[in-house]
């Protein structure tokens, strides 16, 4: 089964070539990316919808939906080379080092938009194209960094410790209305800035999807993987597999009944499949399954759809969401949007020591003001997300709804959720202010309003307890006090949620001489710091640099 996904990609891949279909662009686009955002704002501000919330297209499908991109036509295979240097400084003050904040929290706040080093090679043809780079960018900072400090261009000899696994790199093919991609590059679903089932916020995937697109639907599936790797705390939580005495095994001695679950593989994989349908041309609808595999090596059950079910196959070594949700374009120059995601369900029928529920929901809307530029497009969007207490949570690390990227050496990383960007338990609002160009001017302004709870992704108790005599961590989940103690999970969390008002200001502006000039501010109020009623605290982090790069692969016409 280890090719399982490469064969069954490969077989919807084959029936593009039934018919004799023309080749077409494979170069993916993303909607962070200028080219794709511009061509979105100005579709939603001429009344038409978006096609698609799956946040990756290749230029062949953008030319399928009438998507002005800019890009070129491969009418002849070329390769090209591709180099950017960045200069940069950037400072921080009263940084929130706890362990729960630590991570990907800190992450996007660190790291500049592009490496400051950055070298690769592409190759393009009509249907075929590859990139790959070696870069080296500022994430380290995000574990290693001080409370206070700064970095930048007069620490040269900081830079090799910046070198990182390359972030993009990856073969795509489109053929007709298919395209099939895979290796590491960026992905995502959702419209909004805080996408609640498949974050777009992760600077990277290891990835193998697969899109199929008409007039009226789109078919999106995609298999990624995490980086296996866990620390002795971790491995005794994810091995943990002593029987109850009634055939059950591990912690969810509820649903658990499969000894074959008591071996650990060190693998990590999580699928999603998404069907979207726009009965008309202002509306679409997608719904979606996404599945964790851990522990075990997949099987078909764990790569077919449909997977909402799965886990009651192999309750201990995966777990499974589903997703809904809907945008449209009511009025000329408003996008709205909504998404639900439910994790877990309690019925009626189940008892009070079953999951809880674990739902998450985001609404919101994107206003592309009407105002008379060619050059300019202006959008103020106004978001607001939630995510249940428990929601993206499971006992085992290889069953948590978070994506382990590791830093160089292998000895840490940085653990990406793949759902909201703060985890569950959390209520988030936002308002932002963006003014672009489609040449890449681009300035933007933003507040968002944070409540956090004490629940993050991947929390252990903070002492050994004796479970089934063996002195080990416990998982933090909602049955803790079975294992802790009655009063155990209250004592250990409490209840004070912090409160964030984040205040952003970005900008980025090509210069001549293929050079491009930006700089950012990110100011943090905080109300209940470090989750301890009254204490406040500021968060500060500026950054600013000049990029010279050269990459003729995004050349335009």
């Amino acid at each position: 089964m280890k090719y399982a996904p490469l064969a069954s990609l490969a077989a919807m891949t084959l029936l593009a070539l039934i018919a004799p279909l023309a080749a077409q662009d494979a170069r993916i686009l993303n909607t962070h990316d200028t080219p794709l955002e511009w061509a979105y704002l100005d579709r939603v501000k001429s009344g038409e919808n978006i096609p698609t919330t799956v946040q990756t297209l290749s230029v062949n499908e953008a030319d399928f939906y009438g998507l002005d991109t800019g890009f070129g036509d491969l009418d002849a295979p070329t390769m090209s080379g591709k180099v950017s240097i960045q200069p940069y400084a950037m400072g921080w003050s009263g940084i929130d080092l706890t362990r729960n904040t630590k991570n990907a929290s800190l992450l996007e706040r660190v790291r500049l938009d592009d490496p400051v080093l950055a070298a690769g090679v592409s190759f393009g043809a009509k249907s075929f194209f590859a990139t790959t780079q070696l870069d080296f960018s500022t994430d380290s900072l995000a574990r290693y960094a001080d409370e206070n400090g700064t970095s930048g261009i007069w620490k040269p000899g900081d830079y090799l410790s910046y070198w990182t696994f390359p972030e993009e790199g990856y073969l795509a093919w489109s053929l007709g209305p298919c395209t099939l991609a895979a290796g590491r590059l960026r992905s995502g679903i959702g419209l909004g800035d805080s996408n609640i089932f498949m974050n777009g916020d992760a600077r990277w995937y290891d990835q193998l999807q697969f899109s199929w697109w008409s007039k009226r639907f789109h078919f999106y599936t995609f298999l990624a993987t995490s980086s296996s790797q866990l620390d002795d705390t971790e491995y005794a939580i994810q091995s943990y597999t002593a029987s109850d005495g009634d055939d059950s095994f591990g912690w969810d001695v509820g649903d658990n009944h499969d000894a074959s679950t008591q071996s650990v593989v060190p693998f990590k994989m999580f699928t999603y499949h998404r069907l979207e349908f726009r009965p008309i041309s202002r509306l679409g609808i997608g719904l979606a399954e996404m599945q964790l595999v851990g522990g075990k090596v997949p099987d078909m059950t764990n790569m077919l759809p449909v997977v909402a079910w799965h886990n009651t196959y192999s309750a201990g070594v995966s777990n499974v969401m589903l997703q809904a949700d809907v945008w449209a374009v009511p009025l000329k120059g408003v996008l709205v949007y909504g998404e639900f995601v439910m994790d877990d369900s309690r019925a009626p029928s189940e008892s009070r020591t079953s999951k809880p529920n674990c739902w998450a929901w985001e609404l919101g809307t994107t206003w592309v003001l009407p105002v008379v530029s060619g050059d300019w497009r202006f959008s103020l969007n106004a978001e607001y997300s939630h995510a249940d207490r428990w929601t993206y949570n499971r006992w085992q690390p290889y069953l948590t709804m978070y994506q382990r990227q590791m830093i160089t050496g292998g000895h840490t990383g940085y653990d990406i959720p793949l759902g909201h960007p703060e985890g569950g338990d959390v209520d988030q609002v936002g308002l932002r202010f963006t003014a672009l160009t489609r040449d890449g001017k681009r300035v933007e302004a933003g507040y968002t309003w944070i409540c956090k709870g004490p629940v993050y992704l991947g929390m252990t108790s903070d002492t050994k307890y004796n479970i089934n005599g063996e002195m080990m961590y416990v998982p933090v989940y909602y049955d803790y006090d079975d294992y802790a103690g009655s009063g155990a999970l209250d004592k250990l969390l409490g209840n004070t949620r912090k409160i964030s008002h984040v205040f952003n200001v970005n900008a980025s502006w090509p210069l001549p001489k293929n050079l491009e000039a930006n700089a950012g501010v990110d100011l943090r109020y905080i109300v209940n710091a470090e989750h301890e009623a009254g204490k406040k605290a500021v968060e500060t982090f500026w950054k600013t640099g000049i990029k010279w790069s050269y990459d003729k692969s995004k050349a335009r016409r």
